[in-house]
């Protein structure tokens, strides 16, 4: 083990955290002046995500904006925190970043504690929630880590007894060789079935996060059996944890071996750390830095003017934020240059309008009509009529909006630019070009001007990768136009594809190398490019709506003009029009050609917990419908 490693040991109650630095011992992670964090998060009458003591202390006065207990309903896909219903993910993810912000340093490795007998799902969602918040996430069995942290003489048996509020277990753990192997666990049984249990071991060890620990550890000494009693119970698993870590990379090192991380199942069996979650570059410690100021969700209604929030792109608008055709300087291979900066974070969350599936929803545009709106149905299919197949590792997701215009002038009704869907880490996936398919064959598509007292009944089609789970749909565009109401939002679970493929683009590059030649709208040219994570050099003081964060793209293109953001998971996102003026960057004049480049910066707006994986350089008229066929041909230029 080298670096900072913190673990979080997540109770029913209370969450606890211990850091151990570099040539340093374990201490505790000490957030609001305590080392014990009630496992609660709120949502706070100023619409911010708050946990620990400032979220119980809401509980007296508004209960239903509290959640407790997040480590029982980790099998929910999401709750109603106040009146939004927010991913699980989401909140634990809230939790976790708090104790690891509270680390005050870089943190180099993230272990979370779970019970014996979880199911994979189940951690499945404990590591997706944590992931970012640290280079490396790894998982560890609860008992088997307090055994580790116990120092136990070789071939002995120990009855692990962790108490959590309430409830507790009692784990029986076998140490031979030097390994630690989970011999059975059991919810905590009455007095005199746990005395049979522990005169069966070598030695007990009561920890956990309650008051009755020691009340329990004196009882089972009256009862003539050897009780060990951590002086710090509610910290020994996590201690523990550390300890079992460095065990395993000192057995590897003695094996002539480097520690290899291991899967989440060999975790909740065997007691090994469980698997790594790989981090890119810098953004993802930006989850970190972002927490400090956005604890993730609320709902808050601000900011941006009409269309370049996570919502829409204004008609006709071009891809590239900005750019010129110019006779390349010193070579083929310029680039815009690149413009010093920091992060553009900001927090909380945009404010929706809350609907339910099938319930109409009033949504004011920001020209007057008043439009009831309702999400009929949302499904996934691998192929649509109109659009061939999916991509290899998407899946077309075909969302059915109905509604009326009721009242105010005639509505410009382009519902590829008004419906998006959220997934569970926020991030809005939007329609790749006219997303607009035939609901059925019998009927028409939506018209293009919906005047007043008119319905329509309309679907959209949008590329989801299938590892990507659909927690939300949305309808309409964050706004600071004070005639313009929220965006509507229904929540849905579209659960990921068990066992699906990863999206495996058609990498041509790495970002920020030369550019490189590629096959593209019919044509050969060259075309490179480099995320800029730091921009505020270009946008100035501007800031993207609650949330989200701004991303650059400094490009040198040819003949086509998208250029799409492209998450670790394979979702694309568009860039965001309105960015004209901006350092080092002239005003985009048109796509360039295989012998007369474009060199322009593209400004993205992503949410802040997306992991930026790549750019991928697409061809797509503003009108073109999406084929199904050619989406994993696009030249891609991957991170690192």
């Amino acid at each position: 083990m080298s670096g900072v490693t913190v673990v979080v040991d997540l109770g029913v109650t209370d969450t606890v955290g211990v850091l151990r630095g570099s040539g340093a011992g374990p201490r505790p992670v000490v957030v609001d002046g305590a080392t014990r964090v009630p496992t609660a998060v709120a949502l706070s009458p100023d619409h911010q995500l708050v946990v620990g003591r400032e979220a119980v202390g809401l509980a007296t006065t508004e209960p239903d904006r509290v959640v407790r207990d997040l480590k029982s309903r980790l099998d929910r896909h999401d709750l109603m925190v106040g009146d939004i219903v927010l991913p699980v993910t989401r909140l634990v993810r809230t939790l976790l970043s708090r104790v690891v912000r509270s680390a005050g340093t870089r943190v180099d490795e993230l272990v979370l504690t779970h019970p014996a007998g979880w199911p994979d799902e189940r951690v499945e969602v404990l590591t997706r929630a944590a992931e970012g918040l640290a280079p490396a996430v790894r998982t560890v069995v609860a008992p088997l880590a307090a055994a580790a942290g116990a120092e136990l003489d070789s071939d002995q048996t120990l009855l692990v007894v962790e108490l959590d509020g309430d409830s507790g277990t009692a784990s029986t753990v076998r140490v031979k060789s030097g390994k630690f192997s989970l011999v059975s666990t059991v919810d905590l049984p009455v007095d005199g079935e746990l005395a049979k249990l522990a005169h069966s071991a070598d030695d007990v060890l009561v920890v956990g996060r309650s008051g009755r620990a020691p009340v329990l550890a004196r009882r089972l000494a009256e009862m003539g059996c050897a009780v060990r009693f951590d002086q710090d119970p509610a910290t020994a698993v996590a201690r523990g944890a550390l300890r079992l870590l460095e065990r395993r990379a000192a057995r590897s090192l003695r094996n002539g071996r480097s520690v290899a991380p291991a899967s989440s199942g060999a975790a909740s069996s065997g007691g090994a750390p469980a698997a790594r979650v790989p981090a890119g570059r810098p953004w993802l410690r930006r989850a970190m830095v972002s927490a400090a100021g956005l604890v993730i969700v609320a709902a808050l209604a601000t900011m941006l003017a009409l269309g370049w929030g996570p919502g829409l792109r204004t008609a006709g608008s071009p891809g590239p934020a900005a750019g010129a055709l110019v006779d390349p300087p010193a070579g083929e291979d310029a680039m815009p240059p690149e413009v010093e900066g920091r992060e553009t974070v900001t927090g909380g969350q945009p404010a929706y309008t809350a609907a339910r599936l099938g319930v109409p929803a009033r949504y004011r545009t920001a020209v007057g009509a008043e439009l009831q709106v309702a999400v009929k149905e949302v499904r996934a299919t691998s192929s649509v009529s109109a659009l061939g197949a999916a991509p290899a590792g998407y899946r077309w997701l075909i969302v059915e909006v109905t509604g009326t215009n009721a009242t105010g002038p005639g509505w410009e009704g382009d519902l590829s630019r008004s419906v998006s869907v959220v997934d569970d880490r926020g991030l809005w996936i939007r329609p790749l070009g006219d997303g607009v398919v035939q609901c059925r064959a019998t009927t028409p598509k939506p018209p293009k001007t919906l005047a007043p007292g008119k319905s329509f009944d309309g679907c959209v089609a949008l590329p989801v990768p299938e590892r990507t789970p659909v927690t939300a749909v949305v309808f309409g565009s964050v706004s600071s136009d004070a005639d313009e109401t929220p965006p509507v939002r229904v929540p849905v679970a579209i659960r990921p594809v068990l066992r699906a493929k990863p999206v495996t683009p058609h990498v041509v590059g790495k970002v920020g190398e030369p550019p490189v030649e590629v096959r593209l709208a019919d044509s050969t040219m060259r075309a490179g490019f480099d995320v800029v994570v730091t921009p505020s050099g270009y946008v100035g003081d501007r800031h993207p709506a609650p949330g989200n964060r701004f991303v650059v793209v400094r490009a040198t293109l040819g003949s086509a003009d998208d250029v799409f953001l492209r998450d670790d998971r394979g979702v694309l996102s568009p860039a965001q029009p309105g960015f004209d003026r901006m350092p080092d960057c002239p005003p985009f004049t048109g796509p360039g050609g295989a012998d007369r480049p474009v060199y322009a910066c593209f400004v993205y707006e992503v949410d802040a917990d997306a992991r930026v994986a790549g750019v991928t350089y697409g061809d797509l008229a503003p009108d073109a419908a999406l084929s199904g066929s050619n989406l994993e041909d696009w030249p891609t230029w991957t991170e690192g």
